[in-house]
């Protein structure tokens, strides 16, 4: 569904709204649901109910059974793995002091209640993609790993009750939320090919031209610290990583000679990586204000042919406005 400006509208499905759900692990499905059975459905039970408690949505629970399917297969495994020897239990939990006991770590409500008090204290976790919540409290060494486990989750989540799986986002583990799932807002679906949208939802602080006697290549974009930033296009990402005075820079291969590139994200705020396929509004980075900078801001650039093109009337061209 589109709106005004190339934008999708994020629906209900991103962001379930009303509180939680909680399941009996004594009435589960007697099969397979998307490969899990047994006492793995009982642990993603336990996991649905300790969110429940805490009073997250349907949605935040779903990724806390989504990021145990990615550590542990919902087992409670008493191994780690040699990133970490000491981690534990179904969300591989170190022994830091961070996650309590031994005990703890390896007792299924005790371990997801931690795992989800520690995304609750993840500023504005409600708006980031899924895999990308999950990669804020887990720190995995590839924030896109939990993506592949988001539809399997969602299928387990809507058997066990009985919420319909279309309204958990299939397809959607890569893609952010707005923060009110309203009209106007980033997409929390993804967009159709071809398809571009606004990197960042903010105001603009700085268009392209000269600025203090030298070339600002891009527009500036504001919204609070730590606000998603988006993939304008489906794409390559052909760079990710530390670049000079942009701090850290992302850069998206269209194809047809366009780039676009992202700027000015703190140190474990690129949440892409070199070679990885995006689409448009996929959640690639978070705002920050790193190298050549004096505030948090988006810096987006379009690169046409090579050369630096000014995006605001590249984006009117493609359906965008960013005004």
């Amino acid at each position: 569904m589109l709106t005004g400006g190339g934008l999708a509208v994020a629906s209900a499905s991103c962001r379930p709204s009303g509180g939680g759900a909680t399941v009996d692990p004594g009435a589960l499905p007697a099969g397979s649901v998307a490969g899990y059975s047994g006492e793995q459905l009982v642990n993603a039970a336990l996991i649905m109910n300790a969110g429940a408690a805490l009073g997250l949505s349907v949605r935040g629970q779903t990724i806390g059974v989504m990021t145990a399917m990615g550590e542990s297969t919902l087992r409670v495994l008493d191994r780690g793995d040699l990133a970490g020897p000491d981690s534990r239990g179904l969300f591989q939990q170190r022994d830091n002091g961070a996650w309590g006991s031994y005990a703890d770590r390896m007792d299924p409500t005790i371990s997801a209640t931690n795992f989800f008090r520690a995304l609750q204290r993840v500023n504005g976790w409600e708006t980031l993609s899924p895999t990308a919540a999950a990669h804020a409290v887990q720190r995995n060494a590839d924030p896109n790993y939990y993506t592949r486990f988001w539809d399997p989750a969602g299928q387990v989540v809507a058997a066990l009750t009985g919420v319909p799986v279309e309204t958990l986002n299939p397809g959607g583990g890569a893609l952010a939320c707005s923060p009110d799932g309203g009209a106007g807002a980033l997409p929390g679906v993804p967009l159709p090919p071809g398809a571009w949208t606004k990197p960042a939802i903010g105001p603009l602080t700085s268009v392209y031209g000269m600025r203090w006697g030298r070339p600002h290549n891009g527009i500036d974009i504001a919204p609070p610290c730590s606000s998603p930033i988006y993939a304008a296009a489906s794409g390559t990402v052909v760079r990710a990583g530390p670049s000079s005075g942009y701090g850290n820079l992302i850069a998206v291969d269209h194809g047809g000679d366009v780039v676009t590139r992202y700027a000015h994200m703190y140190p474990g705020d690129v949440l892409t990586s070199v070679g990885q396929t995006v689409v448009a509004g996929q959640q690639i980075g978070r705002v920050g204000s790193y190298g050549d900078s004096t505030g948090c801001h988006l810096h987006f650039e379009v690169l046409r042919g090579g050369a630096f093109t000014d995006p605001l009337p590249f984006l009117t061209s493609v359906g965008v406005s960013v005004q």
